[in-house]
């Protein structure tokens, strides 16, 4: 771990139509666990669904609207800590890493103090740093910490760092190896202090300035960093005058020295804030004239990056913690500062550019309390508060690859006010959410109920074509405002909230689970003809910006595309193409690791069929099937052999499907447990044939209305 964590305290269409769930052939084995008291089994492809939350400490304090959550943090081996409590004294609670039990509390009691700080450190450890009292000298305030080391459940007894005055700025920073740096303000002078080791002792503190700006003895805003290469970076702008300073010490170094070519302007409200990058080297982020700014230092490197908007509307003001991400791309998110909304950024690794996202996790205006923290899968799961006095919830929602998921509520009512969310990985990587909740008392007055938490349980294998993250088959339907995903209900199919907006010519086919995240993907292929995967996250829709991986730059040459699961028997989803010169049907078969095989021959002559439908396991033997119409639109059954190719046509039905646009095979439809086929014919109408379970197909019948699916295309 090389870096802390710190805490200072279109389409309105809705066809009748009765969707049910199919098991896949493309489910994969689940990553499992133990299970016991104390032990948690866990899917270690994705962050799963979550479970039912519960309550992890009640009012200290029955009656009163104070002593609630302060802060969670996860340390480097995946132990959680939380802090709670009020100005008066404070409470660490810790869940050691494998466990889904919190500890009996600890409790500080002069740890209410102003400036409590509860920190992750790049040591393993976790600090509880705050002003208090020593119990031997009650004239002076003393900078105190307790250590939580790693592989601990308890914190040690209070440690004295120095005599400090009972308010004003202070910092903790660890890197690897174990030393600490603490840096205090008292009366405008900047002091910092050492400790080389558990069992060294405090150096004698510092002055890092002798005299503050004519006229200023405040400090507007001060952060501290230490880098996994031991190069500590502390950064503070003056109250007056705007000023700001950047001071560095080296491991080893035994003074400071003014950063060279720091590029942070003296803006009014800059509040820079800095964080110690993975690799080594520093990013920071600050005010400029209303958005928020980025620059960065590479390990080694005595340059800094030009300073770049990072989001036009953000803000360090209620800005999270930067995640980095797997592929190297950097998130950060926040509620309104500047902005009149939530937002999120994310920096492109491979590009170097902020990548511009208009649609964040919460569509409310009302948005408070963000929090974010890498999670299992590749993903950033986000908590935030939203909604208004008496009506305000606690929210969750997963990123991955600029995709969204749905977000989804953690709080029970939203009768009251909902206290600042927090969020932290444990050690399975699933997202692990706390926050408080109020409620009206019966006089009236709002009362703190008890502090909440809520985790993901193990994912089930993803169901097939499930998009909504419901567990059952869905729709794509693209019309004027783009492709929606229309998810099936108690008694209907209902048009999905979320549109993707796609180039006109687009092709966007329902997948299965390329990357083993439990989550359902999607093919893209672009009207050049780049072919991709368009990884998503259960119960979120990809657009242009979701990341995909790339099949082929041009399969223009193909002019059908299907995704009609596993073909070749080994559990994965695969994709069938056809030549447009050749009529040659070609299976690309999933290689297990992310990708696909070179092609393979599937059959020769399909060039005269005039539609070809992936239809799924139409005889229920487990193996994906394939129809095709002619020319002279009778419809042919080809049967999967589970090795990449079909067994000679059958006949299903003579002259069929000459007043379809649209036909989708391989969906349980009528919640039978048989694959059906759905049609759109030419003047919007929705048919369906339900499927026999031996191969044949019930005569059609409609549903819907008949102007229900005018406009769309279906796939």
């Amino acid at each position: 771990m090389t870096s802390q964590s710190r805490v200072v305290l279109g389409i309105a269409l809705t066809p009748v139509l009765t969707l049910a769930a199919v098991t896949p052939a493309t489910a994969q084995p689940a990553a499992a666990g133990t299970g016991s008291a104390t032990t948690v089994t866990v899917d270690q492809r994705a962050p799963g669904t979550w479970g039912t939350r519960t309550q992890l400490a009640p009012n200290p304090t029955p009656g009163s609207a104070s002593g609630g959550l302060n802060a969670l943090v996860s340390a480097g081996n995946g132990t959680l800590v939380a802090l709670t409590g009020d100005g008066l004294s404070r409470s660490t609670r810790v869940r050691p890493a494998g466990t889904t039990r919190w500890l009996a509390p600890q409790t500080w009691g002069d740890a209410g103090a102003y400036n409590t700080e509860l920190l992750a450190l790049g040591d393993g450890s976790v600090r509880l740093v705050w002003r208090a009292e020593r119990a031997d000298d009650h004239n002076d305030h003393w900078l105190s910490m307790a250590t939580l080391a790693p592989g601990a459940t308890a914190f040690s007894a209070p440690e004295y760092i120095a005599p400090v005055p009972e308010k004003g700025y202070h910092h903790l920073a660890a890197d690897p190896d174990g030393r600490l740096i603490a840096v205090w303000t008292e009366s405008g002078v900047v002091k910092a202090a050492e400790k080389t080791g558990p069992q060294a002792a405090w150096t004698a503190p510092a002055d890092l300035n002798t005299q503050p700006p004519s006229g200023s003895r405040d400090i507007a805003a001060m952060d501290l960093a230490v880098d996994k290469n031991g190069t500590a970076l502390l950064v503070w702008q003056w109250q007056k005058g705007k000023g700001v300073v950047a001071l560095e010490k080296s491991r080893g170094e035994t003074a400071w020295k003014t950063v060279t070519g720091f590029p942070v302007p003296g803006v009014d409200l800059a509040r820079p804030k800095v964080f110690a990058r993975p690799q080594g080297g520093f990013d920071v982020f600050y005010d400029d004239q209303a958005h928020l700014a980025y620059t960065r230092r590479t390990a080694g490197s005595t340059t800094w990056s030009a300073p770049r908007t990072a989001a036009a509307t953000g803000s360090t003001f209620g800005m999270t913690a930067p995640v980095h991400l797997p592929n190297g791309d950097l998130f950060v998110a926040g509620a309104p500062g500047y902005a009149t909304g939530p937002w999120y950024a994310l920096r492109s690794a491979s590009t170097g550019t902020w990548q511009p996202f208009t649609q964040a996790f919460s569509t409310h205006k009302k948005v408070r309390s963000v929090s974010a923290a890498a999670t299992s899968g590749g993903t950033v799961t986000v908590t935030w508060r939203e909604g208004y006095s008496g009506a305000e919830y606690t929210m969750a929602a997963a990123f991955k690859g600029g995709t969204w998921s749905a977000a989804h509520r953690l709080s029970a009512t939203g009768d009251g006010f909902a206290g600042a969310p927090w969020i932290a990985a444990d050690a399975q990587g699933r997202p692990v959410a706390v926050w408080d909740e109020y409620k009206p008392s019966a006089t009236g007055a709002t009362v703190l109920a008890g502090v909440q938490q809520a985790t993901t349980t193990a994912r089930a294998l993803p169901k097939w074509r499930d998009y909504t993250d419901d567990g059952k088959a869905d729709l794509f339907g693209r019309g004027s405002t783009g492709v929606r995903v229309y998810a099936g209900g108690a008694a209907e199919l209902t048009a999905g909230e979320r549109a993707s907006g796609w180039p006109t010519g687009t092709l966007v086919l329902p997948y299965g689970d390329l990357d083993g995240d439990g989550c359902d993907d999607v093919f893209t292929r672009s009207p050049e003809g780049e072919a991709r995967i368009r990884v998503t996250i259960c119960g979120g829709q990809p657009d242009q910006q979701t990341y995909g991986v790339k099949i082929s730059s041009d399969w223009s040459g193909y002019d059908t595309v299907l995704s009609p699961g596993d073909l070749t028997g080994d559990g994965r989803p695969d994709l069938l193409t056809r030549s447009a010169a050749s009529g040659k049907l070609y299976v690309y078969a999933n290689d297990g690791a992310g990708g696909f095989k070179a092609r393979a021959l599937a059959g020769s002559g399909f060039g005269t069929y005039t539609r070809l439908i992936a239809a799924g396991d139409l005889d229920r033997d487990g193996r994906s099937d394939l129809l095709a119409i002619d020319a002279s639109n009778e419809l042919w059954r080809l049967r999967g052999t589970g090795s990449g190719t079909f067994t000679p046509r059958a006949l299903v039905f003579k002259d069929w499907g000459t007043s379809y646009k649209d036909v989708v095979g391989g969906l349980d439809l009528s919640g039978d447990g048989r694959a059906d086929l759905i049609s759109l014919d030419q003047q919007g109408r929705a048919w369906l044939n339900k499927g026999d379970g031996g191969g044949g197909f019930a005569a059609r019948t409609q549903v819907g209305k008949s102007t229900n699916w005018s406009g769309v295309r279906i796939s």
